[in-house]
């Protein structure tokens, strides 16, 4: 009984090998597709082949690099048309009309390699009646568009500046004074493509980057700009600035002629990140553009190492950085209409006020 019972339980619990030749063996370790059977519809039927469920996945996973974000799409375009590059320079269009009448005029900006190969392209849109009553302070867009692949209306970045309004909305109403409060202190927002809208008012952003001005505690001397990476709602994403744009404390004015003003840019770490510089003229024809219009010519140097994202943020506070301090100086020479004639020699810096430092002459003879 105890045999039968070994023998059983053997049978149950070890299967017996089956033997195979060796083709039948190569046939059954090769992968074969699962058939089944296709419901019976009235017509012919025909097996069909029940695919892996990762051959299904995987197109609608590259689906989505095809389709790319436009955030991710404007880095990949600045990586091509600037990272080659250890410099550039952002040069200010002449307006002849502004410089004729003195209304002021949507300012216009080429940015240049070093050998000259126009890359790209910053036009100014902004409201006619808050560019003549606020300005340097009005609000603006920049639009940044490509130069290199022969489409001038590809809009690569926008630089959104909310500031001062005649009417309606105004985002930032004491921009000028001391930098005290988020509503004295200058901000613009880089927005990855084409945003519509007006400043404060987007219908569809795409912020990538916040561009600050230091409070008065921060910074009292020297004027900075913090930049930052924001999220979708605004909000920075690590809570502290990525990027620091220090400046002097004297700037503009005659000193424009015969010095430079350098602006070097430092990363978090405290290490450098590139310098924006605000170049004199480099002759006559120069000397008399800087003394007659607000045109300025800056070279921007990239520290190696920095990333695309990095070199738009530098580029978009060197833009800013024109609007703050450069826009707003008053010319070199004013003539007064009581005939004294008013000559700035540099602008002072202090706590977010840019302060004039004048000299001023009398034409008119005591009678």
């Amino acid at each position: 009984m105890m045999n039968m019972n070994a023998q059983v339980a053997s049978m149950q619990g070890t299967p017996q090998p089956i033997m195979m030749a060796p083709q039948q063996q190569q046939m059954m370790m090769a992968p074969q597709p699962m058939m089944m059977m296709a419901p019976q519809t009235g017509a012919v039927t025909l097996p069909y082949v029940q695919m892996p469920i990762a051959n299904l996945i995987k197109p609608m996973f590259d689906a989505q690099f095809v389709q790319a974000d436009p955030k991710y799409e404007a880095l990949g375009k600045l990586a091509r048309i600037i990272g080659p590059y250890d410099h550039v320079v952002i040069r200010q269009q002449i307006e002849y009309l502004e410089m004729c009448c003195g209304c002021e005029q949507q300012n216009k900006y080429d940015i240049e390699s070093s050998d000259g190969k126009l890359l790209l392209q910053a036009n100014e849109k902004s409201d006619t009646c808050a560019r003549l009553c606020c300005n340097p302070h009005h609000s603006l867009m920049v639009e940044v568009s490509d130069q290199t692949s022969g489409s001038s209306e590809e809009i690569v970045f926008t630089i959104e500046r909310p500031g001062m309004d005649c009417c309606g909305n105004c985002p930032k109403p004491c921009l000028g004074c001391c930098a005290c409060s988020m509503a004295c202190r200058e901000e613009a927002v880089m927005h990855g493509g084409h945003v519509q809208g007006k400043p404060g008012q987007l219908e569809a952003p795409n912020p990538l980057i916040m561009m600050r001005q230091a409070s008065a505690t921060e910074s009292p001397f020297n004027p900075k700009i913090n930049v930052s990476q924001i999220d979708s709602s605004g909000k920075e994403t690590d809570g502290l600035p990525g990027l620091f744009l220090t400046g002097p404390q004297f700037f503009g004015g005659w000193s424009e002629l015969c010095c430079k003003s350098t602006f070097p840019v430092k990363n978090s770490n405290n290490e450098d990140a590139g310098t924006v510089t605000k170049m004199p003229p480099r002759n006559l024809c120069g000397c008399l553009a800087e003394i007659a219009t607000d045109a300025d010519t800056y070279k921007v140097d990239f520290s190696s190492g920095v990333t695309p994202e990095d070199k738009a943020a530098i580029l978009s506070s060197a833009i800013l950085a024109d609007y703050m301090f450069f826009e707003g100086d008053d010319g070199m020479c004013k003539q007064k209409p009581n005939g004294e004639t008013v000559c700035t020699c540099f602008q002072c810096y202090c706590c977010g006020c840019t302060l004039p430092c004048k000299c001023v002459m009398n034409n008119q003879q005591n009678t």
